[in-house]
């Protein structure tokens, strides 16, 4: 095949929280005299425009959910395989759970030359009840042997593909996630204290502020956070502040529970919002406390930004996390572990301050968006080079000019 290619990403939401800021920035910068670019998602959202914008092809199933719902599934799987017998893709990129099994089974039958899966953490070993880890462990052993490249972004996940789905080690590929730290630098340049001050009105010098980024629902855990606020106001601390920029399901039951215990004044939920760097330099520590994870964009982006992070010992946190050194880990869903670790730093800026320094350093040096393109293009390259990839093309193109 002759460049350039048809590529296609599919997301489930068109949201602008971290997996789908791994398409994003992916879209921005690939190299455009190589790639043609179209993003499918269930509907319009702050991704789709901001893809427009750069000029990405968008396309709309509206049938694509997150609950497993049969009529709907089978609906979008529909959906999914008449439009990209129409785009006609050279490469099919797949993210998340419900997406990445239609996306996979869609591309196949449609002949799609090349379908790789990003694995933004293995959800399976977090389900609820022994029968969703069941279920959702052989949805995932299915769709991993669907796909001709299995990306994942950490190393423990490489081992549960290898080891617990029984892919060949050579279909899967590490390749962490990566940001522009310059950019997120650039978007940033108000003083600190006025950003504070419109956060807070009573944000004065001494007050530490306390952030996190994420969505608003179980994977995330930002009851977590939200009660380790909770902790260390009822030790008598009140020299800090909360705030949880995100928005989802548990954002009427977190208001309730901060509503309910009388910290309205020090925990703020902001709901999404456009200005995420300029954010972060309000804040003088970052806190995400997830149940599972990939290799989470927010802890990068808070870490380029000179912040100490606080992280839930988890795959993905840990990987970017070094204890004692840019962060502190604790154990996942332990909120007055989370308020000890939170208390560290409060009373004691100067070790918070060299922490942000050094993860400041890390970011810049080992997390860069332009080595993860790097990456994934000689991936996209080397894939669609192999003969498998020439024979779909041509069956693809018999089967729609059919």
């Amino acid at each position: 095949m002759i460049a350039p290619y048809l590529l296609a990403h599919l997301q489930l939401l068109s949201l602008l929280s971290g997996v789908q800021k791994v398409t994003l920035d992916e879209f921005t910068s690939l190299p455009r005299e190589t790639y043609l670019l179209s993003l499918i998602c269930k509907e319009a959202g702050p991704l789709s425009e901001r893809a427009d914008s750069i000029g990405v092809d968008c396309h709309f199933v509206p049938n694509l959910v997150r609950p497993i719902s049969p009529k709907a599934d089978l609906r979008a799987l529909r959906q999914l395989i008449r439009l990209l017998r129409f785009l006609r893709p050279h490469l099919l990129h797949t993210h998340s759970s419900k997406t990445g099994i239609l996306g996979r089974i869609a591309g196949r039958v449609a002949s799609v030359p090349v379908v790789v899966h990003t694995v933004h953490g293995f959800a399976f070993p977090f389900g609820q009840s022994r029968l969703a880890r069941a279920i959702y462990y052989a949805i995932e052993y299915f769709g991993c042997h669907l796909c001709d490249a299995l990306v994942v972004v950490n190393a423990a996940d490489r081992r549960i593909a290898v080891e617990k789905l029984n892919m060949r080690p050579e279909k899967v590929h590490l390749i962490p996630n990566g940001i522009d730290p310059f950019a997120l630098g650039r978007l940033s340049q108000e003083p600190r204290q006025t950003l504070r001050r419109d956060l807070f009105a009573d944000a004065c010098d001494d007050v530490v502020c306390i952030g996190m980024v994420g969505r608003l629902w179980r994977q995330k855990n930002p009851e977590c956070l939200v009660r380790a606020a909770i902790e260390l106001h009822q030790r008598g601390c009140r020299n800090f502040r909360v705030i949880l920029v995100g928005d989802g399901d548990l954002r009427g039951s977190l208001e309730v529970l901060i509503d309910q215990n009388g910290v309205g004044g020090i925990v703020r939920l902001l709901g999404w919002r456009e200005d995420v760097p300029r954010l972060l330099g309000a804040l003088d520590i970052f806190v995400l406390p997830s149940r599972w994870e990939g290799m989470p964009l927010a802890i990068i982006e808070a870490m380029a930004a000179g912040l100490p992070v606080v992280a839930s010992d988890i795959p993905g946190n840990r990987d970017l996390v070094s204890e004692g050194i840019d962060g502190i880990l604790f154990c996942a869903d332990d909120h007055v572990g989370l308020a000890d670790r939170l208390h560290e730093l409060i009373t004691d800026p100067s070790r918070a301050m060299a922490m942000g320094s050094a993860a400041q350093s890390k970011a810049i040096r080992e997390y860069s968006l332009e080595r993860r393109t790097l990456r994934i293009d000689a991936l996209y390259r080397q894939l669609l080079s192999t003969p498998i990839a020439q024979v779909r093309r041509q069956k693809q193109e018999v089967m729609n000019d059919d």
